[in-house]
């Protein structure tokens, strides 16, 4: 059996008015310090050209350009070894006997690519080729193995685009990034 309550002791529920000043306080905080933070968070974006599909021929018959351009063809591949560097002619060799299959630019001592020593070949190449009218001469071609970390692609190709005097002034090496296949 259920007791009735008593009618002497009523309760009554007190309205408790609501306070929003200090959530408007954080939000008044948090705002600038959230925008001021997306600041930092910068993304960088590199033009590649990639390879094209392959294509089939339809009927045959291939159109021949008119007059065959002065292509270089400059290529950087990465490899587990070092950087191989060449072009259409074929590659540079290390400083050993040019019998061997040396990379052009091997690991430092500490078992790093030496994107530095790189840098400092492909400057020595540039000033080879200046004034020869190569129809891409301001291009390169960057290959890697299927065992090359990502990283390693992205800093090769932040060492061939630019590089720095020793004053701290920039300059163009080769811009125009093409990324290549190894098959």
């Amino acid at each position: 059996m259920a007791f009735k309550p008593s009618m002497r002791s009523t309760n009554r529920v007190k309205e408790i008015p609501l306070d929003i000043r200090p959530v408007m306080n954080l939000m008044v905080v948090l705002i600038p310090i959230l925008l001021y933070s997306a600041e930092f968070v910068k993304l960088s974006i590199r033009e590649l050209n990639l390879p094209p599909a392959s294509t089939a021929n339809s009927g045959g018959a291939q159109e021949k350009p008119q007059e065959e351009a002065k292509r270089l063809q400059l290529t950087v591949i990465v490899a587990r070894e070092g950087f191989y560097i060449g072009n259409k002619s074929g590659y540079l060799t290390g400083e050993t006997d040019a019998d061997t299959n040396e990379p052009s630019v091997p690991l430092d001592e500490t078992g790093n690519y030496d994107y530095v020593a790189l840098q400092e070949q492909l400057k020595e190449f540039k000033t080879k080729i200046e004034g020869q009218e190569f129809v891409d001469e301001n291009s390169i071609i960057i290959s890697a193995g299927a065992n090359i970390e990502y990283r390693h692609i992205i800093k090769t190709i932040d060492f061939v685009t630019m590089y720095e005097n020793e004053r701290g002034d920039q300059f163009e090496l080769f811009p125009q990034v093409n990324i290549g296949q190894i098959i």
